[in-house]
Formats: C-alpha cells, structure tokens, sequence
C-alpha cells in the first residue's frame, strides 16, 4: 500500500533529493511559465512557497530583486547556498506572510497553492502583498486531474510517497482584487515522454496525456 504523508512529512523527506528529481509535472510547468513571467529586470518579485528556490534563481539571475517564503524549513535549508537568495528567504504560513501590503511588483506561487487551504484565502494574501498595477501569477496541478484521481507523489528511496492534497475549483483563484488577464491549461507532450520513460511508466504517458496535468493563471492586482 502506498504511504500517505502529509505537506509538512513529505517535504522534510523530499527536501534532499528535491532539486534532482526527474518530475514531468515540474518540467512541464518549467517549460511555460517563464513566458508568463517576462521581464522580471529591476522588478521587487515575491516567491511564495518558494521550495529550495528554484524561480528565485531564475528570476535573480534575469534582475528580479527577490524574496521567498516556504513552510518548509528542510526545503529552505537547501536554498539557502543557492546564488542570490541568502538572507531573502523566511519561514512562513503562505496565507499569513511577513511582507508589507503592496510590497511586490510580481508575486508567485508554483504547484504549492492546493497546500495552502482554503485557497481563497492564500489567494487574499497574494493579492494583499501585490502593488497595484503588479502581477500575481500561480501554476498548480490541474483540479480536475486531481479530481480524476492523480496525486502529487515522488519516489523516497524505494518507496513512492504520496502527498496528501485537497481539490478546489477554479473559481476559488477569483479574488476582488485581482483581475484575470490569463488562465492556460497544458498537457504533457513530448519533452516530457522521457521522465515517464525512466520512471517505467511510458505505457502510461498516452492516458496522461489525454487531461491538463497543470493550471496556470496570470492576474493584475486592482487600484484600490
């Protein structure tokens, strides 16, 4: 029987091994999101569960000035040598962060809202800590897939772990001080046949393929 674990277990375990997991929900979402991102130069960017800092680097490297919030101490911990995030990165509930209102121009949250329950109000303190004018930007798995039946999982050691994680609704993204300029679906494709190949599910890709695997939504925060 796979062991079921929740957010805070599963990422004291997974923090490790993390940056060199071979996951097609990560390299999917890494293949789109930059593009929603775009020139970050110059720009205050907030990264809320941030995980071992993956956006921040990339977004740092391209002149974001950056900051990261996780609930996970393990996974900050392995992003704390990483190249412009030392000393910028806090421990923090992501629906009760230490940042000042408006203190953002771009904030982001990738594949950790649906731990962040209820999702309307981690979407609240997004949009609280975003400048008017600024972007809020979120990627998750997909609800429906979850709905479906897939699960945030990853290989420790021998073992397949799976995270526990409640669904939402797409609407539970819509907040008053938002407003939605885009929201994609995206399916795996072909660069991600590989990762389901070494894993030794490749008989599985073609039915993975058939549902979005993962969410993405871009927001303007609202004048108040």
């Amino acid at each position: 029987m796979r062991q079921v674990i929740s957010p805070c277990e599963a990422y004291r375990r997974w923090a490790e091994s993390f940056d060199s997991t071979d996951s097609p929900i990560i390299a999917l979402e890494s293949r789109h999101l930059a593009s929603l991102l775009g020139d970050v130069a110059g720009k205050r960017l907030i990264d809320v569960g941030c995980g071992t800092g993956r956006w921040l680097v990339w977004t740092s490297e391209r002149g974001a000035r950056v900051a990261g919030a996780d609930f996970s101490p393990e996974m900050l911990r392995a992003a704390t040598n990483k190249p412009g995030i030392a000393g910028r990165i806090v421990q923090a509930d992501g629906r009760r962060l230490p940042f000042r209102d408006a203190s953002a121009e771009v904030v982001l949250c990738t594949l950790a809202l649906g731990h962040m329950q209820p999702v309307r109000e981690a979407m609240a303190e997004l949009a609280r800590l975003a400048a008017p004018g600024g972007m809020v930007i979120v990627s998750d798995f997909h609800p429906e897939a979850l709905r479906r039946g897939w699960k945030r999982t990853f290989r420790s050691g021998p073992e397949i772990v799976e995270i526990e994680s409640e669904p939402y609704a797409l609407a539970d993204l819509a907040n008053d001080g938002l407003c939605l300029v885009e929201l994609r679906e995206f399916r795996f494709g072909e660069p991600e046949r590989p990762l389901f190949e070494k894993a030794g599910k490749g008989a599985m890709f073609a039915e993975a393929c058939a549902l979005p695997a993962i969410v993405t939504a871009r927001f303007l925060r609202r004048a108040p």
